[in-house]
């Protein structure tokens, strides 16, 4: 992957900063949720479907969300005299407050809202495939924050940090052994010509791009199935492939010592995501 050397702007409730409190309940308990979101010729790709999550994610932690017009403005402020492709990411957290973990009346939640470039992925990965390995690290389970992008991902961290060198995604699984989700993905395999994905009872983010994937192949008629996945299943599976907002899907070429022979259904997949993408990208 490479990454150009265009600057990083930040703003902090509405503000341009570089620096947060150091008694944000995010910085000490990962008390809060992130969104990451292409932008695209200047327009925000799947926005709605991100600001639905967050909204949503908030309200399960029991978070204040801002208005949508809020973090609208904010990404207005940022697009200013600034490139038009690119990632814009948002952290939403509890905000400030007294050591312990017990939450006060007072607090008000923190929004950032950064852009930043968009990473440069080598062409070869869309084209041929990518290699993967199971990570040896595993998921902690919480059936409470299944689903939910908050910013607890010490898990993903040291998972990805298991990985070969040469890995450009690995595979979670959870506590019992079930397969979740990449590291920084969701995870598909075909099989028998049915589309799998693995459920997310107790572990995993319920990517936005995975809903579109899901959605995408049952309008052209394709089998599909949620269900706890193994990793046999995965091995034995007629093609892999990986899907989140900036990569958007990745085929596996390699995983681990098996060679999968076909990345067909992932390239017929992308083209439509990509088609689908573009109408449903957001002009602010």
């Amino acid at each position: 992957m490479q990454v150009d050397n265009t600057p990083k702007r930040t703003l902090i409730n509405g503000i341009d900063a570089e620096y947060l409190s150091v008694d944000d309940r995010g910085l000490h308990y990962g008390d809060g949720l992130f969104e990451t979101i292409k932008l695209m010729d200047g327009k925000l790709c799947y926005w709605q479907e991100h600001y639905r999550r967050l909204q949503t994610s908030a309200q399960t932690l029991r978070i204040a969300c801002p208005p949508q017009s809020v973090f609208e403005q904010d990404i207005r402020n940022l697009l200013q005299s600034s490139p038009d492709t690119g990632v814009i990411k948002i952290i939403l957290t509890r905000g400030s407050g007294e050591r312990g973990y017990a939450v006060s009346k007072t607090s008000q939640p923190t929004r950032i809202v950064q852009l930043s470039a968009m990473p440069q992925y080598d062409e070869q990965f869309y084209q041929q495939g990518i290699r993967a390995g199971f990570c040896q690290h595993r998921l902690s389970a919480n059936p409470a924050l299944a689903g939910i992008k908050h910013l607890n991902r010490l898990d993903n961290v040291l998972a990805r940090n298991t990985l070969d060198k040469g890995c450009q995604e690995g595979i979670m699984l959870d506590q019992q052994g079930r397969v979740v989700e990449g590291c920084m993905s969701n995870l598909f395999f075909i099989k028998q010509g049915v589309l799998h994905t693995p459920a997310l009872r107790d572990a995993g983010v319920d990517g936005v791009i995975r809903q579109q994937v899901l959605a995408l192949a049952a309008e052209a008629g394709w089998s599909c199935r949620i269900s706890d996945v193994t990793p046999q299943d995965v091995l034995t599976a007629d093609e892999i492939f990986f899907s989140n907002s900036l990569i958007g899907l990745w085929p596996v070429r390699q995983l681990d010592d098996i060679t999968l022979a076909s990345i067909a259904h992932c390239q017929q997949l992308a083209a439509q995501l990509a088609r689908h993408e573009k109408d449903h990208a957001t002009s602010l």
